[in-house]
C-alpha cells in the first residue's frame, strides 16, 4: 500500500449539544477547551436518503474463510461471523488473481445478509493497489450503480467503502464521489460511501471531501505513525484528534450532523510491521474503540483481516462484540 508523508495534526473545539436521544456538534468556543463527549447524531451526506448511522460491529475480508479455488466459502464466513457476533461485513473485490469470484460471492453473500439482518458492505481496491477490482475495473461510477441495483433488491447492503482512499484522491475527487453516489441513489438512494484514511494523512487529502459531504463516513485503520501492534496506547489520543478534526472540516462547509468515523483494527501484519498482531492485542484495541463509541467519539469498529480459522481471535473478537458491543444495539 503507498502512503504519504505524514502530516500535522489539525486541533479544534468541540461543544456537544444533545438531539432527542441523538446529538449534533457545533464546532467552537474558548481554545483549549476539552470535549465532553455525549451520544452524537450520525447522518450521511451523498444524498438525503443516507440513514442515520448506526455503530458499525464488522469484519473484513473472508481470510481463513476461503476455498481451494480462492473463492469466499460463504458457509464458513457466515459460521465466524455469528461467532464473533458481527453485525457488518466488509467483503473484498479486487483482481481475479488476487480473490477469483469476489463480486459474485458478494450477490450470494446478500441473500444471506438479507436473512440475518446484518449489513454488507461493498470494499473497492483503488487505483493505486492493482490489479483493478473485477468485473467492473476502474470504472467506480459503474460499481456504485452495480452495487445499488443489488441493494434494491437487498437493502441489507449499506454501501461502499474505497480501500486507501487518502492515497487516491487525484482519481476520487469530491466531484467524482459526488457523481458516483448521485448515480448509486437513482438506484438504492439508501447506500452510503465509506472511505478509508489514516490517521496523520487527512489534512491535505480529505479536506474538501468532507466539508463538501462527498463522503459519507471515514473507515480509520490504527497504524500510524507507531507502525506495530503491539503499542495501544495512542488509539485513544488518535480517535479523539481524528474526531475534532472531522467536526471542525464539517463545520467549515456548513454541514450539520457528525461524520461517522469507523476504527480499524488490525488482525493481521502490515507489511511495514515488524511484529504480528496478538488476539490481545486485536481485543484490546476492540475495547478502546468501543468505548470511544460509547463516548460519542466513534461510530464503530471493524476488524482487518481477522483469521477466522483461528479460535484465538474468534474468541478474543467474540467477548467484545457479544460483551460492550451487544448494548450498542
Amino acid at each position: 500500500m503507498k502512503r504519504m508523508t505524514m502530516l500535522a495534526l489539525a486541533s479544534s473545539v468541540v461543544t456537544i449539544l444533545s438531539l432527542a436521544g441523538q446529538t449534533q456538534r457545533v464546532v467552537g468556543g474558548n481554545e483549549g477547551a476539552k470535549e465532553k463527549p455525549r451520544r452524537l447524531e450520525r447522518r450521511g451526506y451523498t444524498g438525503p436518503q443516507v440513514p442515520v448511522f448506526i455503530p458499525v460491529l464488522g469484519d473484513y475480508a473472508p481470510i481463513g474463510a476461503r476455498k481451494e479455488s480462492g473463492r469466499t466459502d460463504i458457509p464458513c464466513l457466515l459460521s465466524a461471523l455469528e461467532k464473533i457476533g458481527a453485525r457488518d461485513y466488509f467483503h473484498l473485490v479486487w483482481g481475479a488473481e488476487n480473490y477469483p469470484g469476489a463480486w459474485d460471492d458478494f450477490a450470494l453473500l446478500a441473500g444471506e445478509f438479507q436473512k440475518r439482518g446484518w449489513r454488507l458492505w461493498l470494499y473497492l481496491t483503488p487505483p493505486s493497489e492493482p490489479p483493478a477490482p473485477e468485473p467492473f475495473g476502474a470504472d467506480y461510477g459503474r460499481w456504485a450503480e452495480e452495487c445499488a441495483k443489488l441493494a434494491a433488491v437487498y437493502p441489507c447492503i449499506a454501501g461502499i467503502c474505497i480501500d486507501d482512499f487518502n492515497a487516491n484522491v487525484d482519481t476520487f475527487t469530491p466531484a467524482y464521489c459526488l457523481e458516483m453516489m448521485t448515480r448509486a441513489h437513482k438506484i438504492a438512494p439508501h447506500l452510503a460511501l465509506l472511505v478509508v484514511c489514516y490517521f496523520g494523512y487527512y489534512e491535505d487529502t480529505i479536506s474538501a471531501h468532507v466539508q463538501n459531504g462527498a463522503i459519507d463516513g471515514v473507515v480509520f485503520p490504527y497504524f500510524y505513525p507507531q507502525k506495530n501492534h503491539s503499542d495501544s496506547s495512542l488509539l485513544g489520543p488518535q480517535i479523539e484528534a481524528f474526531r475534532r478534526w472531522l467536526d471542525g472540516q464539517t463545520r467549515k462547509g456548513g454541514l450539520a450532523g457528525s461524520m461517522p468515523l469507523v476504527v480499524m483494527v488490525y488482525a493481521m501484519k502490515h507489511s511495514q510491521s515488524a511484529d504480528e498482531p496478538t488476539p490481545a492485542f486485536v481485543e484490546k484495541c476492540l475495547g478502546i474503540g468501543l468505548e470511544a463509541t460509547q463516548k460519542g467519539l466513534a461510530d464503530g469498529v471493524v476488524t482487518y483481516c481477522l483469521p477466522k480459522s483461528d479460535s484465538s481471535f474468534i474468541e478474543a473478537v467474540a467477548r467484545v462484540y457479544k460483551g460492550d458491543g451487544k448494548k450498542m444495539i
